[in-house]
């Protein structure tokens, strides 16, 4: 079609220059297909999407245990409402038989109303979480979705960790480092003049940024996996002080106990022994939430490359 416009003589015509713009662009394609070029961006592409969806299934795992975490404080929360409200009674009892002032049960009712309006604001939090939850699941949106437990990691699953080897495995499956290491390529075939590139002064000045900002990024990746790592082994060894904690507790319980029923100390004591009780073993079931919360955020890291 070129010759033709020529032989018409129409070189100069905005035709023929956007029939030049198409034989450029048709030529760089067919390059790209001959050289290969063509399939190694699309195998991007695909890696990029199936990073996509993996952001989304990892998404939807981190609400979910979001809620299970505000569960948790809400259960804490009443809790200390039900102790704040047997205090009460006996601060009321104490005003009418003139042992206490009017400010210090004023005081004490305000910080009920304090309670109860932090424990009514974190209810339409775990409501509008358990609604975005259904959302990504597609399911009803009524804010009501029921949570089941998660699994409890094993000491076989943590002493199969190794870190360093994981690392490696991370960052060959990481879709961040696969971007970053593209744009370092193609910044460095700019600057050499590789291929369809022709150097350029821009790709001069920015060869050593690409260089320094690849070398950031494998960096800060890796600090983050380590950081991973180091938290799981902690939440590890918070789980076992927590269990420890929880068995002095059920000791300390028993003997209240005892003494309740011996007439030794008061209703209220024994109570709040129970109470104590109760909050370490939501202690050991918060404990064993985060353990798995980081245990789950390492295995994604060395499956697919995400470190959360």
């Amino acid at each position: 079609a070129q010759g033709m416009l020529l032989d018409m003589g129409q070189g100069s015509s905005y035709s023929y220059d956007k029939l030049t713009d198409s034989y450029n662009a048709l030529r760089r394609q067919f390059d790209a297909i001959w050289n290969g070029d063509l399939q190694e961006d699309n195998a991007g592409l695909i890696r990029q999407l199936k990073n996509l969806e993996d952001q989304i299934v990892l998404g939807g795992e981190t609400m979910y245990m979001a809620i299970l975490s505000m569960e948790s404080q809400e259960t804490d929360l009443e809790r200390q409402l039900t102790a704040l409200d047997r205090q009460l009674q006996e601060l009321e009892l104490r005003y009418e038989l003139g042992q206490i002032a009017a400010l210090t049960l004023t005081e004490a009712k305000a910080g009920r109303s304090a309670l109860v309006s932090g424990l009514e604001t974190l209810r339409m939090n775990i409501r509008v979480y358990k609604t975005q939850l259904e959302a990504l699941l597609g399911a009803e949106q009524t804010g009501s979705v029921k949570m089941g437990g998660v699994p409890q990691v094993t000491a076989a699953q943590l002493a199969a960790m190794d870190p360093e080897k994981d690392l490696e495995t991370a960052k060959e499956r990481s879709y961040e480092l696969f971007e970053a290491r593209k744009t370092y390529e193609d910044t460095r075939d700019a600057y050499h003049g590789i291929g369809n590139y022709t150097p350029s002064l821009s790709a001069e000045h920015g060869w050593p940024a690409a260089q320094y900002t690849y070398r950031n990024a494998v960096q800060s990746y890796e600090l983050k996996f380590h950081t991973l790592s180091a938290q799981v082994t902690d939440y590890k060894q918070v789980l076992e002080a927590a269990k420890v904690t929880l068995e002095s507790k059920r000791a300390s319980c028993a003997a209240s106990e005892l003494k309740f029923k011996q007439g030794n100390i008061s209703q209220n004591a024994f109570l709040t022994a129970v109470e104590e009780t109760a909050a370490a073993e939501e202690a050991v079931h918060k404990a064993e939430n985060d353990l798995f919360t980081a245990y789950n955020s390492y295995r994604w890291a060395v499956e697919t490359g995400i470190l959360n």
